[in-house]
């Protein structure tokens, strides 16, 4: 659609998210907002740096590598430098390999993993300045959960994978700010944004589904590019037969526009301390709540988790066969929480893990129901122990830490225990100070540059 119509329309979704996105500035939001977009960003780096090396990356790498063309920019494991759309794809699925990365419920999905990997090598290339990179990243953000909001859940419900689905248009939202486009033009980059909206969640334990997030990126900030250079075809994102009426049976318009409390999404933010998808972390904190109260596996006869339907649809996988499925099975996980596996630690989802027989026996004593008395993220374990004795544990964890504080503890010990054994305690040390001095005008090239520092180590 030709800009100059876009700009004389009513002001309609579109426009209004082009308007919303645009007017994010890093030095008008709250102290305590600012503080959580740099626990993002800090996470982001912890589980990227993580799987870095992974040989589920080796044929996307390889495939980026053989692209050729001018490098402009730094990819996560990657020697040399790369295009800024093979960087973005890699740097998303790198990002969200392990299933380790930042959750938002308004999303029900990563808003991080897309967003920030398809700015940094904009940022980058452009030599943006640290408060540029957050304003743009913070607008990305909330763009994405308001679109979250918009298709609703039944959007997740059909099968898509919102982390992608939906990121692809907060990633363009955040190209479009940074690099300082109209309204006219961000709505474009949205609507192109828009038409590559994909990915489905019958790719959840597979590679597949971390790719979502590199594509979402990687379209994202193409979008973007494409519209800066005066590309049209950026379609109303609430037109007839448009994003949200295909994507969603009930597009909820004035869920779209309104305030979440406090007025930004950020505060919906959920951190990840267990190493699976998140729709199993109630029920391991459930499971391991037991076992601190004195239930031991061997003495268990029965287990029954309660879960929502969506995590139950998410991550119920009975028998998995993989790492990667091991971090989409309740069972499993649960079983790891009674037997005291410490599931926050990457190294735990192995082979070996798969082939203990303990563990299988005692996974396969738990039943999964799905119930709509529990809330989105809550779970309820009960366990019938030898005897007939009952113990049970609910918890929700659906709810962000209150106490920012702890929160930025928890995520520092959580950085070091990741980043750590890559870049050497004292270089992960150093990456930190960095992030953190982003809103000092800090440089985001070297922050790009620090994905390449475990090469440089190893070499």
């Amino acid at each position: 659609m030709p800009s100059d119509l876009i700009r004389d329309l009513e002001p309609g979704a579109t426009r209004w998210l082009a308007g919303h996105a645009l007017a994010c500035k890093w030095s008008g939001l709250p102290e305590d907002a600012r503080r959580i977009a740099l626990h993002c960003i800090v996470d982001w780096y912890a589980v990227t740096l993580a799987a870095i090396g992974d040989p589920a990356l080796a044929p996307l790498l390889a495939d980026a590598a053989e692209q050729g063309g001018p490098g402009q920019a730094s990819a996560a494991g990657v020697g040399a430098r790369l295009g800024m759309y093979p960087a973005a794809l890699v740097n998303g699925t790198t990002a969200h390999l392990l299933d380790y990365d930042d959750v938002n419920l308004a999303i029900v999905g990563h808003p991080t993993a897309v967003v920030y990997s398809a700015l940094l090598p904009l940022a980058e290339t452009l030599g943006a300045d640290g408060p540029a990179l957050l304003s743009a990243f913070v607008a990305g953000y909330e763009t994405a959960c308001r679109v979250g909001r918009w298709l609703g859940d039944a959007h997740y419900a059909r099968g898509y994978h919102a982390t992608s689905t939906v990121g692809v248009v907060g990633a363009a939202a955040a190209c479009a700010r940074l690099m300082g486009l109209d309204q006219a033009r961000t709505a474009c980059a949205l609507g192109l944004a828009a038409t590559q909206a994909a990915g489905l969640k019958s790719m959840f334990g597979s590679q597949g589904k971390p790719l979502h997030a590199g594509l979402a990126a990687r379209n994202g900030l193409m979008a973007a590019r494409l519209a800066a250079r005066g590309y049209e075809g950026g379609g109303l994102l609430e037109a007839a037969q448009g994003y949200a009426r295909v994507l969603s049976p009930a597009p909820d318009d004035a869920a779209l526009r309104a305030d979440p409390p406090g007025g930004l999404y950020l505060y919906g933010r959920l951190f990840k301390y267990h190493a699976s998808c998140y729709g199993t972390h109630a029920a391991i904190e459930c499971a391991r709540a037991l076992r601190e109260s004195g239930v031991e596996p061997d003495r268990v006869e029965s287990v029954q988790v309660d879960v929502h339907p969506g995590s139950r649809d998410m991550c119920d996988i009975p028998a998995p066969k993989t790492a990667a499925q091991a971090r989409f099975s309740l069972r499993l996980n649960v079983a790891c929480g009674l037997a005291g596996i410490d599931t926050s630690a990457i190294s735990a989802y192995t082979d070996a893990l798969l082939r203990d027989e303990r563990l299988a026996a005692l996974r396969d004593r738990i039943e999964v129901r799905d119930t709509d008395a529990m809330r989105t993220m809550e779970s309820e374990v009960r366990v019938v122990l030898r005897g007939g004795a009952t113990r049970r544990a609910r918890i929700d964890a659906g709810v962000p830490q209150p106490d920012i504080g702890i929160e930025a503890g928890r995520l520092r010990d959580k950085f070091l225990a990741l980043a750590g054994p890559v870049l050497g305690r004292a270089e992960a040390e150093r990456l930190l100070d960095d992030i953190h001095g982003l809103p000092a005008a800090g440089d985001p090239r070297a922050l790009a540059q620090a994905l390449c520092a475990p090469l440089r180590r190893a070499g």
